[in-house]
């Protein structure tokens, strides 16, 4: 039986990605996809990417003229809960595709470079050698089960995560399974306006409150408007329907099309990497925690896991936890240690009523044009700009516009932002701390919680939800 050196499950642009840059060196890759190529990624049909991280990581910009191409545009602004203020929140030029179409061009580049992919084939099991490390998969097809072998699987599957959760429960990759709780709900809703007049560019705009967003849609749409929700489509709904639209000035409209998807919101996975075995994109929850996007956030993983593994198939070496630990190390480094540590404040922001969040846009208080300007290249503050957050918000409470417990919810984010960061910072080198490390961690992320504690318990209660 043929031995793989690269088995990828899921393709996506994660897996995608992953089996052009490895086949591209000369290894033998196969790609196992569950869906038929017809239906492959039809979720959404736009999906953003900035042209400057799409330009990073080898992925292809469509010029003008090219069906897989859309639109762009350049940064959209982050507007307050009422509507009243705008601040500028990043100016990278965002390339808008369509998903399907694209994600079957990143395919056939993989397919040109050498890789294998088959469609309508749906993963079952892991296949374990007599070590117990990872040593190949089990799958389905039309024409039954089947078995296939590789030096390493990586779980490319997305939510799901369909091999990862098949790993036992003493893999040092996690297992477990997305609660409603730490998913992002997304409907987008595309719209037409009524009134022609109006430039949809002016109304583009990102509403941290209500983790929702309106931007273009392409030529057939004045724009989209979307927005998340944890627990279910539903409590997506009620923000859009009884908060959204009762606090916004939204022009009038008609929705023309509707569509739902899923985001993880939830930190990353502690370990990516077991032996013979990686998890990638969102089966590892490697999703920006500013507005839950994963496509190329992922891929700052995926450049990290290309240079280590190819180095060690190349070396002739194994594809242990051992030799793969510094994607690890490599990626908190690069990475999570900024967005895991975002998680906590973000929260504390959320947690603010609409007129306290207002207030803050008013005063230039962490919505800001100089904090959330830098928005592209993540959250990052500074020790003045703490400081100056917490003289706004001191002041805020002075003047009745900001309550006691909002300044302990904000002052408890900043404060577990800055533990995680610690935290990821002392990540171990090795195996050997690990244990120790997650140890705190659980502690920490125990203490902090998910996003579901942001949401509305009105609404909660009105859909019958409890956490």
């Amino acid at each position: 039986m043929k031995k793989y050196d690269v088995l990828i499950v899921g393709a996506s642009t994660t897996g995608c990605w992953f089996a052009e840059k490895m086949a591209a060196q000369g290894f033998e890759v196969l790609v196992i996809e569950k869906q038929l190529p017809e239906k492959v990624s039809r979720e959404y049909d736009i999906f953003h990417m900035s042209e400057n991280e799409m330009n990073q990581f080898g992925l292809p910009v469509p010029d003008e003229s090219s069906s897989l191409r859309e639109f762009s545009f350049c940064g959209s602004p982050m507007g307050s809960p009422y509507g009243n203020h705008k601040k500028k929140a990043g100016t990278a030029k965002i390339i808008g595709l369509h998903k399907h179409d694209y994600i079957m061009f990143m395919a056939e580049n993989a397919k040109a470079k050498g890789a294998e992919i088959i469609y309508g084939a749906q993963f079952t099991d892991l296949l374990f050698d007599e070590k117990g490390g990872v040593a190949g998969i089990k799958y389905i097809t039309e024409d039954g089960e089947k078995e296939a072998y590789a030096k390493i699987v990586a779980d490319c599957s997305g939510i799901p995560s369909v091999a990862r959760r098949k790993l036992p429960d003493a893999s040092v990759v996690e297992n477990f399974a997305l609660e409603p709780v730490d998913i992002l709900y997304v409907i987008l809703y595309y719209f037409e306006l009524q009134d022609k007049s109006i430039n949809s560019r002016d109304i583009d705009c990102f509403y941290m409150q209500y983790k929702s967003w309106c931007a273009p849609a392409g030529k057939d749409y004045d724009g989209l408007f979307g927005i998340g929700g944890c627990f279910s489509y539903k409590y997506a709904e009620e923000v859009y329907n009884t908060q959204f639209m009762k606090n916004i000035t939204f022009p009038e409209h008609t929705v023309k099309k509707v569509e739902k998807g899923m985001t993880p919101y939830h930190r990353s996975v502690y370990s990516f990497v077991e032996d013979g075995f990686i998890v990638m994109g969102d089966a590892a929850f490697l999703t920006k925690p500013t507005c839950g996007e994963g496509c190329t956030s992922s891929l700052v993983q995926g450049e990290i896991a290309v240079d280590v593994i190819s180095k060690l198939l190349n070396n002739g070496e194994k594809l242990t936890r051992k030799n793969m630990w510094s994607i690890n190390k490599r990626y908190m480094d690069a990475q999570g240690k900024d967005f895991d540590s975002m998680r906590p404040l973000l929260m504390g922001l959320i947690k603010m009523n609409f007129d306290e969040a207002e207030y803050l846009f008013a005063n230039d208080v962490i919505f800001s044009d100089k904090i959330l300007g830098g928005m592209d290249d993540g959250l990052n503050l500074s020790t003045a700009d703490v400081l100056d957050i917490v003289k706004g918000i001191l002041s805020g409470v002075v003047k009745k516009k900001i309550r006691p417990s909002s300044v302990a919810a904000l002052l408890k984010g900043l404060k577990q932002s800055d533990a995680v960061a610690k935290l990821y910072e002392n990540y171990p080198e090795s195996i050997s701390g690990y244990y120790d490390w997650k140890e705190k961690a659980d502690a920490l992320w125990s203490e902090i919680g998910t996003l579901a504690s942001t949401c509305d318990p009105v609404i909660m209660n009105k859909l019958g939800i409890s956490e």
